[in-house]
């Protein structure tokens, strides 16, 4: 931050209050010069009452905001330096940044009321029309009405556009303590009081002052309303203007925050979680937006926990829990089963370096798991070397077995191409073996101790896994069993080989192997 920057954002408040009442002497200067109500003779006595007041109420507004300020000035100091304030100082700081516009509007309604008091009673020991003293106090309340709400508008505006987003960067306006809260209310209220009430209040005693001067008879009745005329027309062009600008500040101070509110919202449809609402008030607004960006952080949260939870899992198991959609008391699942071993690992792993086996298990697996997938295939879980894979489940697929056997033949061309960038690099090629069967089984969240996985069970999943191990016996990488082959048709040729008998069967299972 530099020097000119933190110079302007640590007086803007200051500043802005210094405009909203400047603006208010000239609103009074051009009452005092066009309507004829407030029309003061230009005595010394008056002209000095003018500026030893404009004296007294600049010295105690500025004396009284820089006293109020300190906090702010020394937060805004800290940062600008690169230094972090303690807690106690940014609490303060920012609970009286909050604060200030409200602080101003005090202080301003007290000096603007105290005029009120303090020129009448002047004007009463000065030797003008007793009627000016009143005048003098109407004239001193509505200016006053209107300076306070364009000093509150504005310095909200100032304040939300460009304090906000550096002494919270992050939002959290409704946390603070202490903080007085801009209701939408208020603003309306204050809108309704600077643009209507105020105006419309000052026109009817502008005409009741002129009937009063005709009854006195200070003036012929013609000149009076001549007078009434311009004031009016005056009046009406001036709180016009006011009007006009006090609705722009609500409506800027209200759309943009809506604005940050509908656009971050359209990013969070398009699956977008990463925009923040720009928090700038601690209003109804404000805690809306504050709201929606602890949505789209917990959205966020959701994804990531959502994407590292596909790494241990598959992407469709994934969904199909997420979305309770997988019973967790079990279902029944018509599905094909494959199991695929190395062969031969043990001795690799005890005659190679640690990091070189991962890396050569990890690339097996992915071309592997690849394969799998690419044919509608589920990696259920890989048990040292070996893999365990299902068709069918959790989402239904028609013609499961055939699905399989084009699963294991990519293993087998992936398991070639592998091979031949290990031998190029030094390595020893890898051999594994396939089992194949079909049947139903048991699929359920399965686990305890706070911890499910997702797993099949069942005599379809214990033979597919015996199959697997006749590949070692039987000198085949690829063995089907003959519920597999059934379904596969006559199309597909199949090798029969010699019934064997499998643990866990007592009649001997029909076994094909894959050319």
């Amino acid at each position: 931050m530099t020097r000119a920057k933190r110079f302007f954002l640590a007086n803007l408040m200051l500043m802005g209050n210094l405009v909203a009442n400047l603006m208010g002497v000239a609103l009074m200067a051009a009452l005092d010069r066009w309507a004829y109500m407030i029309r003061l003779p230009r005595t010394p006595e008056i002209m000095w009452l003018v500026i030893c007041y404009d004296l007294f109420a600049f010295t105690v507004g500025v004396g009284v905001l820089l006293t109020w300020e300190r906090p702010i000035r020394a937060h805004l100091a800290d940062l600008a330096n690169g230094r972090r304030s303690s807690p106690t100082l940014t609490k303060k700081a920012r609970r009286r940044l909050i604060n200030e516009p409200w602080m101003a509007v005090c202080l301003n309604l007290f000096l603007w009321v105290f005029a009120a008091v303090v020129f009448p009673l002047v004007l009463f020991q000065l030797p003008v029309v007793v009627h000016l003293t009143g005048v003098m106090a109407l004239r001193a309340l509505f200016v006053g009405a209107i300076t306070v709400t364009t000093a509150f508008f504005l310095l909200e505006h100032l304040l939300q556009h460009r304090l906000v987003p550096v002494f919270f960067p992050k939002g959290g306006l409704s946390r603070v303590r202490g903080a007085w809260r801009m209701r939408i209310g208020v603003r309306m209220a204050g809108l309704l009081l600077g643009a209507c009430m105020v105006p419309f209040l000052a026109i009817i005693f502008t005409i009741r002052g002129s009937a009063r001067l005709v009854e006195l008879g200070s003036l012929p009745p013609a000149e009076v309303l001549g007078d009434l005329q311009t004031a009016v027309v005056v009046l009406c062009l001036l709180f016009m203007v006011n009007a006009v600008g006090l609705a722009a500040l609500v409506t800027v101070n209200l759309v943009r925050p809506l604005r940050e509110i509908v656009r971050v919202l359209s990013k969070v449809r398009k699956g977008d979680f990463e925009g923040r609402v720009q928090v700038m008030a601690n209003d109804e607004i404000g805690y809306t937006a504050e709201m929606i960006n602890q949505m789209t952080d917990g959205l966020a949260e959701r994804e990531r926990i959502k994407d590292a939870f596909g790494m241990y899992v598959s992407e469709q198991v994934r969904d199909e829990i997420l979305a309770g959609r997988i019973p967790l008391d079990g279902e029944i699942k018509q599905v094909t089963m494959l199991f695929s071993d190395l062969r031969d690992f043990t001795p690799l792993v005890e005659a190679t370096p640690p990091k070189e086996v991962v890396m050569v298990i990890n690339g097996y697996f992915q071309h592997m798991a690849t394969a799998v997938e690419e044919c509608g295939g589920l990696v259920l879980q890989y048990i040292g070397d070996e893999i365990e894979a299902v068709f069918g489940a959790p989402l239904a697929l028609e013609g499961h077995p055939h699905h399989a056997l084009e699963a294991a033949l990519a293993m087998r061309r992936r398991l070639a191409a592998y091979n031949a960038r290990l031998i190029a690099s030094g390595h020893v090629p890898l051999r594994h073996g396939i089992g194949i069967h079909s049947g139903p089984a048991l699929a359920a969240n399965i686990g305890g101790g706070g911890r499910l996985t997702y797993a099949l069970v069942g005599d379809t999943v214990n033979l597919a896994a015996r199959l697997q191990d006749l590949t070692k016996v039987m000198g085949r990488d690829i063995l089907v069993s003959g519920t597999t082959a059934a379904a596969l048709g006559q199309g597909v040729a199949l090798e029969r080989l010699k019934a064997t008998t499998v643990k866990g069967r007592s009649q001997p299972v029909e076994v094909f192997a894959v050319p």
